[in-house]
């Protein structure tokens, strides 16, 4: 409970005003002796008695009354966190809100026009006016940076938009949770109420990734013993009708761009859609023909009567929700992609050379590269299998951190020493009829996805043998076990992937290639331009990095970490898009999350549809029947009692 005009509880000491004049009165009175007061006292015995339990009583209800007219005027207000049963709860130090700010918080709110970004902001907003005292923190998911708030109308404000306002970037949020909560043991916070609002979609958790993060949030809950509360709010977003576009690849020739593009529908009918194409600023229009629930879509588009480098952006009619209407490109930016191959398995290195020779016009292969040549910026990717010394491992670690791309192959010996990019688990074998399978991926995007005509990569088929589990990076496919068979772990500006078996035959059929050819070549598109040219997503460390760049599109204040579109920089053009799993709608299973996360400490609810989850009421009035009730009592033990005498009516 809390009070909108606490100077007012100051009443509750002239509560003591009825027992002080009670206490004159009796100063006033003196003991006298009277010789007839002995007959009298066994006669009043039982009257007396009586008359002094209404005497009190009285005294008790007079007090009480002030009590509850003090409090009255005060203005007391209820709500969730506070009530009149439990008057225990402490007052936090810190209110800290950590603000899921994906692009999908975009949606609106269900039953109203606010974004589910507004909307959540306005929750915390009446949250923290149960406690008005309390500093205000603020996290984010694009950032990851605390922000002490003097004013809760700061969270509303034009100039803050770009650390609370509406993104295209996606999100982390166990790892953005996490952060607070150190910011919080850093600071030696005491009692601490913590408030998440998002719409909780699952590409924002990453649970597999972050299995050991989520772990550590409910460990720190538990270990402050109740001191810090964990509230989690999801926000439920509006039914619409809604096209989403994402590019799975795209291909560039001469006077020729072709996008392979994925139009998501939940239509339910087949339709032809209006797509615009804006090269340079010229626009024009294509029809495609829309058959739900998705469609590829392979268009050409004509780069003839335009300069040599550019941009492209590609836009869906408007509908309910246009932040996933658009999608950049550049063009002209592609060089040829310098490969190094350093593998001390025969086998591995022919297959890997054998690959690179498919495309001898795009890929320049260096046969001389070693990685005692201290040269590896030279190259953009490397192809690495075996143990390296401690020496190689810190050249290799210089390259990735400075946008160098690496593909990483176990060492066939029983060498578990880590590399300095990438730690492994031992050796393990599997007998003849029962070899290592894998049985999940992302068929949606990635190196993974399924190909332009809807077929899957035959993952399914590969018979491994022997493998060798990389520990560190995000999984992209899984063995049956749930195992690591594939992992992309960012360094800095560079990647490394790293597989769990070798293309050798006392390893696996990897070397047969119908899994690792196309593999190998997606890793090759995604490495094919330098980190400044590929398409970018909103939100990612490459993109923080970029914000003092030029907007070619959209606002001329907007910044490529927040904002996607198409930007420039001494000529250069630059793409970034909105994050691609923003696009799909899977939700997070709560019940599972309440049991990994299951604390006394950790509160799971839903936002109301038709007013504020954390909305206060006034009891004012209940504390006025509370006054009535004791002065009403009061008034009744004042009246006279009734002089009955058993013993005249006997006579």
């Amino acid at each position: 409970m809390s009070f909108l005009q606490p100077i007012a509880l100051l009443g509750i000491a002239l509560a003591a005003t009825p027992i002080l004049i009670h206490l004159l009165n009796l100063m006033r009175h003196r003991r006298e002796s009277w010789a007839a007061m002995m007959f009298l006292i066994k006669a009043k015995e039982n009257s007396s008695r009586m008359s002094k339990i209404r005497r009190w009583l009285t005294l008790l209800f007079r007090t009480l009354a002030i009590c509850a007219l003090s409090i009255l005027l005060s203005r007391p207000m209820a709500s969730d966190e506070s009530s009149l049963i439990n008057f225990s709860n402490q007052k936090p130090e810190v209110l800290m809100l950590v603000i899921d700010r994906s692009s999908s918080m975009q949606k609106k709110f269900l039953g109203s026009s606010k974004t589910l970004l507004r909307r959540g902001l306005e929750e915390f907003e009446q949250f923290s006016k149960s406690w008005p005292e309390s500093k205000l923190v603020v996290i984010e998911t694009v950032f990851s940076e605390t922000v002490i708030l003097d004013e809760i109308e700061t969270l509303f404000s034009r100039e803050m938009e770009d650390f609370f306002g509406p993104t295209d970037s996606g999100g982390n949020l166990p790892f953005t949770i996490n952060k607070g909560l150190n910011w919080l043991e850093d600071a030696e916070i005491g009692h601490v109420q913590i408030l998440v609002i998002s719409d909780q979609q699952e590409s924002n958790w990453k649970i597999r990734e972050n299995e050991q993060l989520i772990r550590n949030i409910k460990d720190k809950i538990d270990s402050k013993e109740g001191l810090w509360k964990l509230r989690f709010l999801k926000l439920e977003s509006a039914e619409i009708n809604n096209f989403s576009l994402v590019c799975k690849t795209y291909r560039e020739e001469t006077d020729k761009f072709h996008p392979t593009l994925l139009i998501t529908g939940n239509q339910k009918n087949t339709q032809s859609l209006a797509v615009k194409i804006n090269v340079n600023g010229k626009l024009s229009n294509l029809k495609c023909r829309f058959f739900p629930p998705s469609t590829t879509w392979t268009p050409a588009i004509s780069l003839s009567d335009q300069p040599p480098k550019g941009w492209i952006k590609i836009s869906l009619p408007e509908d309910s929700f246009s932040k996933d209407n658009d999608y950049f490109f550049t063009y002209g930016n592609q060089e040829m992609l310098k490969v190094g191959i350093a593998c001390k398995d025969e086998h591995t290195r022919k297959f890997i050379t054998a690959v690179c020779n498919l495309d001898p016009e795009r890929i320049f292969l260096n046969e001389t590269f070693s990685l005692k040549s201290k040269k590896l910026k030279e190259n953009d990717l490397l192809m690495i299998q075996g143990f390296s010394s401690p020496e190689e491992d810190s050249q290799i670690l210089k390259f990735i951190k400075a946008g160098g791309r690496v593909v990483n192959f176990p060492d066939f010996d029983g060498n578990n020493k880590p590399q300095t990019f990438q730690n492994w688990n031992a050796i393990e074998s599997a007998s003849k009829n029962d070899f290592f399978q894998i049985s999940e991926w992302n068929r949606n995007q990635g190196i993974f996805a399924n190909t332009a005509n809807g077929r899957e990569l035959a993952l399914p088929y590969l018979k491994i043998l022997q493998r060798k589990i990389p520990k560190e990076g995000e999984t992209l496919a899984f063995y049956k076990d749930g195992e690591s068979f594939f992992r992309r772990k960012t360094i800095g500006q560079g990647v490394v992937y790293s597989f769990s078996t070798l293309p050798n035959r006392d390893w696996s059929n990897l070397g047969e290639g119908f899994v690792l050819v196309p593999l190998l070549i997606r890793i090759f598109d995604e490495s094919s331009e330098s980190p400044a040219l590929k398409l970018l997503e909103c939100g990612e460390s490459a993109s923080l990095e970029y914000n003092e760049l030029t907007p070619i599109t959209g606002n001329p204040n907007q910044k490529p970490s927040v904002n996607a579109g198409i930007y420039k920089e001494l000529g250069k053009f630059f793409a970034f898009n909105r994050k691609t799993s923003e696009s799909q709608d899977e939700m997070l299973n709560q019940e599972e999350m309440k049991k990994t996360m299951s604390s006394n400490h950790i509160l799971w609810s839903e936002a109301r549809a038709n007013s504020l989850s954390f909305e206060r009421a006034e009891i004012w009035n209940l504390f006025l029947i509370i006054m009535l009730l004791f002065l009403l009592g009061e008034g009744l033990l004042g009246l006279p009692a009734a002089n009955f005498s058993f013993g005249a009516k006997r006579q």
